[in-house]
C-alpha cells in the first residue's frame, strides 16, 4: 500500500509540483503511519506481554501514535496560520518522543535486563550525549558555514535534534545487527532499515524546510512505513542476544569526550552560548559514564577472574582450566591434558578435619605450580581432583611431554606432607590425554574447541581411574581401553538404581577347621544381578561405588543382606559364623557400632558370630579414630579380623596394639608356601606370635591339599578357598554345610533365645 501511494506521490509531484502535490504527500505520510501502526498492534497482541518483543512493538505503536499527533500539528498549523510559531517546537518535542520511544524499545529488544549495564541499563546517557555532540557540532558547522543561517534560531532547529537522535538510534541496532545477523531472520535488517530512512525523512524536511513540505521529503517516510509494517509481518526467531560490552561502551564514551571538548572550546571562543552549553553538557555526561564504565569494569575483570580462579588454591577453576584449554586448541597447538586425582584425601579430611584437607590441598596446588613449564596451567576441577593442561613446543612430543608429567606428578605429590603435627603420604593417581592438531582437517576433529576440550578431559579422567584401580601412578590414555567410559558412568547409573531395588545378592565361602575340614563360618562376598549383565563380581563395581560417593550406601546393603541372612539361616537350625569386609570409610563412621547393634537385633543374630574384616593399611592409618570403632565393635562381642594380613606395612611387632580378634593370611603367601622357603617362614611366625596374643589364624586361598597339610603343620586354625568350596549363593550354602558336617541345631522361640542378650549388650555399650 505504501509503496503504491509512493509511486502515486512521484508522478503527481513530477507533473505537478503544486497543492496538489502537497495533498498527496500528505496522504502518503498519514498512509504510511496508518500502516505502521495496524503492524505494530498486530504483532503486539501476538506476543507475551514482558518480554522484550512485547516492549518493542508497544513503544513502536507509541512512536508511530507520536507521528500521528504531529499529522495533526502540521495541519492544525495550516488551517489556524500558525505553522511558523507553535508547530516548530511542538513538532519537535514529538519527533524527540517518537525517537525516544523507538529507542528504549529497540535496545530491550537487543539487549534483555541481565545483559545491560548496571550503570546505565537503557543507554540513555550514552545515547544523549552522543546525539548532543552531533547537534552541537552541526550547529556549530552550520554556523561556521557560511551562508548558512543559524540553525539555533531557526524553526528547522527540533528536526537537527530528532535527526542526530536517530542516527545514534540506527547506529546502535546496526552494530547490533552485524553481531547477530542470520539469514532465517531479516527483522533487525529491516528494523536498522527504518530507523535510516527515519534519519533521511528528517534530514530531508531539514534541507525542504517546515512546513512547506515537498513530495521528494515524504520519499523516505514512505520508505520506514514499508520497513516496519514488514519487520512487524515477519514472525519472531528465537536466538541469542546481544551482551552488554563494557569495553566497548567504554570506547564510545572515549570518543564522545574527544568530540565534544573542541566543539566545546570553539563554540567558546566564538560566542556561542547554546552550542557551547550543549557540547559541555556532551562533555560532562559522556565523562561521567566513561568513569563509572571504566569502574565497571574493573568490578567485570574482577568476577570474571574470581570465576576462573579456585579460591582455596588459587589455581584456574573448572572453568578457566575450559577456557585455557579452548584456547590452546584454538591455538592448534599440540598438548596434554593430565587429571590426577589424590588417593587418600578423604581419609585425611575425615581423620585431621577439614583445615588440614585444605592446608594439605593448598600444598598440592604449590607442588603442581613447580612442575609447570612457561605457558603450562594447572587447575583444581573440584575436590581432591586437579588438572594440568601443557601446550607443547615445537621440540617436544605430546607423548613425551606426557610422559614426563606423569612422573614428576607422581614423584612430587608422593613425598611427604607435613600437616601441623601431622606427616601424611597422600599419593596421587594420573591419567593423561594428548592431542595433535589435525593436519587436514579430518572429521574426527570437526567438533569446536567447547566439544573437544570436554573430550579430552574425559578421555585423561578415564586413564586417571584406570589408575586409581591399579593403586596409584601415571597411566595414559588409550583408546582401545579406555574409551568405555560412557559405559561405565552408565553403570554408575545402574549402580544407583541397584542400591535402591535390591539387585545386590551375596555369595558364601565356607570357613573350615584346618585340622578336621569342619565347617565354622563363611565369608560373605557381594555380587550385582544386573538386569543386562548377568552377575557382576565385585571388581566391576567396588571401584566405581568408592568414585562415586556409594561406598557407604554399599556397605548397608551388604551389612544389612548378611545379617538377615544369618538370622534366616539360624532359625532354620543353620549354626554358621558369618564374616563381612568394612571399607576403609566404614571405620570411620562412629554410628557404625550402634547401627549393626540394632540389625543383629532386629534379625535374632548373636554378636559373637559376627565377624567384620578390615584390612591392617586401614586400621593403622588412623589408630586413634578407627580404634575407638573397633573397640565399640569387639566390647559388644562382634569379632573383628584383620584381612589380607602381610600385604601392609604393620610389622608382627605392632600386632599388640591393634583391637582385633583375627587374622586371614593373605592369598599371595599361601600360594609360595610350598615353594618358597621365606613364605613358610614368615607364616610360622605369624601364627606362633598370633596364637600367643591369642588371636586365630584363618588362610586364604587354600587351593590343593598339600597346602593344606602344610598349614596343618604350622599351626593354623583356619582355612578358605577353592579345595573346599567356591562362592555359593545363599540357598545352596545349606546342603554343602549339612553334608559336610557343619554346626546345626534348633532354637526355641524361632531361634531368639541366648541371641537378644547379645544384641541388647551391643546396643547398650554404644
Amino acid at each position: 500500500m505504501c509503496a503504491a501511494a509512493l509511486v502515486v506521490v512521484v508522478l503527481i509531484g513530477l507533473s505537478n509540483p503544486g497543492p496538489w502535490a502537497k495533498l498527496a504527500a500528505m496522504a502518503v505520510y498519514v498512509i504510511g503511519l496508518a500502516s505502521a501502526w495496524l503492524a505494530t498492534r498486530w504483532r503486539l497482541h501476538r506476543t507475551p506481554p514482558g518480554t522484550p518483543e512485547h516492549q518493542l512493538w508497544a513503544n513502536t505503536g507509541r512512536a508511530v501514535l507520536a507521528g500521528v499527533l504531529g499529522v495533526v500539528v502540521i495541519v492544525a498549523g495550516d488551517l489556524t496560520g500558525g505553522a511558523h510559531t507553535y508547530v516548530p517546537p511542538v513538532l519537535g518535542v514529538l519527533l524527540l518522543t517518537g525517537v525516544a520511544l523507538n529507542y528504549l524499545g529497540i535496545i530491550r529488544w537487543t539487549s534483555p535486563s541481565e545483559h545491560r549495564s548496571r550503570v546505565d541499563p537503557d543507554h540513555l546517557v550514552a545515547t544523549v550525549c552522543c546525539a548532543l555532540v552531533l547537534v552541537s557540532g552541526a550547529l556549530l558547522a552550520a554556523t561556521l558555514w557560511t551562508g548558512v543561517p543559524d540553525l539555533a534560531r531557526d524553526s528547522r532547529f527540533p528536526v537537527v535534534v530528532s535527526a542526530a537522535c536517530g542516527l545514534v538510534e540506527a547506529a546502535v541496532l546496526a552494530g547490533t545487527t552485524l553481531r547477530w545477523w542470520r539469514r532465517d531472520d531479516l527483522r533487525p535488517a529491516l528494523m536498522t532499515g527504518a530507523l535510516v530512512a527515519g534519519v533521511a525523512m528528517n534530514v530531508t524536511l531539514l534541507l525542504s524546510g517546515l512546513p512547506d513540505l515537498l513530495p521528494w521529503a515524504l520519499l523516505p517516510h514512505a520508505a520506514w512505513a514499508t520497513a516496519l509494517a514488514l519487520c512487524a509481518l515477519l514472525p519472531p526467531v528465537e536466538h541469542p542476544r546481544d551482551r552488554h560490552d563494557v569495553a566497548l561502551s567504554s570506547t564510545s564514551g572515549f570518543v564522545a569526550v574527544l568530540l565534544a571538548l573542541p566543539v566545546a572550546a570553539v563554540a567558546a571562543q566564538e560566542g556561542l552560548g547554546l552550542v557551547a552549553v550543549l557540547a559541555t553538557a556532551a562533555l560532562l555526561g559522556s565523562a561521567t559514564r566513561l568513569l563509572l564504565d571504566v569502574r565497571e569494569l574493573r568490578q567485570v575483570l574482577r568476577d570474571r577472574r574470581a570465576s576462573l580462579t579456585d579460591d582455596l588454591t588459587g589455581l584456574a577453576s573448572r572453568r578457566g582450566v575450559h577456557a585455557v584449554l579452548e584456547r590452546a586448541l584454538g591455538e592448534q597447538r599440540p598438548l596434554v591434558v593430565a587429571v590426577l586425582d589424590l588417593n587418600r584425601f578423604k581419609e585425611v579430611n575425615d581423620a585431621l578435619g577439614h583445615a588440614a584437607g585444605d592446608q594439605l590441598l593448598r600444598t598440592v596446588a604449590d607442588r603442581l605450580r613447580a612442575l609447570l613449564l612457561p605457558g603450562e596451567v594447572a587447575g583444581r576441577l573440584g575436590g581432591d581432583e586437579f588438572v594440568v593442561v601443557a601446550p607443547c613446543g615445537p621440540r617436544t612430543t605430546p607423548d613425551a611431554r606426557a610422559e614426563a608429567l606423569g612422573a614428576a606428578i607422581t614423584s612430587s605429590l608422593g613425598a611427604p606432607v607435613p600437616l601441623g603435627a601431622q606427616v601424611v603420604h597422600v599419593e596421587a593417581s594420573t591419567g593423561t590425554a594428548t592431542w595433535q592438531p589435525p593436519s587436514s582437517s579430518p572429521a574426527e576433529d570437526d567438533d569446536d574447541a567447547g566439544s573437544l576440550a570436554a573430550r579430552l578431559l574425559r578421555a585423561a579422567d578415564a586413564a586417571m581411574f584406570d589408575a586409581k584401580r591399579s593403586g596409584g601412578g601415571w597411566v595414559p590414555h588409550d583408546p582401545s581401553h579406555h574409551d568405555d567410559t560412557a559405559g561405565q558412568l552408565a553403570l554408575v547409573t545402574d549402580l544407583r538404581t541397584a542400591l535402591a531395588t535390591g539387585q545386590l545378592v551375596l555369595h558364601h565361602q565356607p570357613q573350615v577347621l584346618a585340622t578336621t575340614g569342619q565347617p565354622v563360618g563363611v565369608e560373605a562376598l557381594v555380587r550385582w544381578q544386573h538386569p543386562r549383565l548377568g552377575l557382576l563380581g565385585p571388581a566391576r563395581f567396588l571401584d566405581l561405588a568408592e568414585a562415586h560417593g556409594l561406598m557407604g550406601l554399599l556397605t548397608e546393603e551388604v551389612l544389612r543382606l548378611g545379617v538377615a541372612q544369618q538370622g534366616a539361616w539360624r532359625r532354620d537350625g543353620l549354626l554358621t559364623r558369618l564374616s563381612l569386609n568394612l571399607p576403609a570409610s566404614a571405620l570411620h563412621d562412629v554410628d557404625l557400632p550402634r547401627r549393626v547393634g540394632e540389625l543383629l537385633v532386629a534379625h535374632g543374630v548373636p554378636a559373637s558370630s559376627l565377624v567384620l574384616e578390615v584390612t591392617e593399611t586401614v586400621l593403622l592409618r588412623d589408630v586413634a579414630r578407627s580404634g575407638a570403632v573397633v573397640r565399640a565393635l569387639r566390647a559388644s562381642g562382634v569379632r573383628v579380623s584383620i584381612d589380607d594380613f602381610g600385604t601392609g606395612h604393620s610389622s608382627l611387632a605392632r600386632l599388640q596394639k591393634l583391637p582385633v580378634d583375627e587374622l586371614k593370611l593373605d592369598g599371595s603367601f599361601t600360594r609360595e608356601l610350598l615353594v618358597d622357603e621365606r613364605a613358610r617362614t614368615i607364616v610360622a611366625g605369624t601364627v606362633a606370635l598370633a596364637h600367643a596374643l591369642g588371636l586365630s589364624v584363618v588362610a586364604e586361598g587354600v587351593e590343593d591339599a598339600e597346602t593344606l597339610r602344610a598349614l596343618q603343620e604350622l599351626g593354623c586354625d583356619e582355612a578358605q578357598g577353592h579345595l573346599f568350596s567356591r562362592p555359593v549363593p545363599a540357598a545352596d550354602l545349606p546342603a554343602w554345610w549339612r553334608e559336610h558336617g557343619g554346626a546345626t541345631g534348633g532354637l526355641p522361640g524361632g531361634g531368639t533365645e541366648g541371641i537378644a542378650g547379645d544384641g541388647r549388650s551391643l546396643v547398650h555399650e554404644l
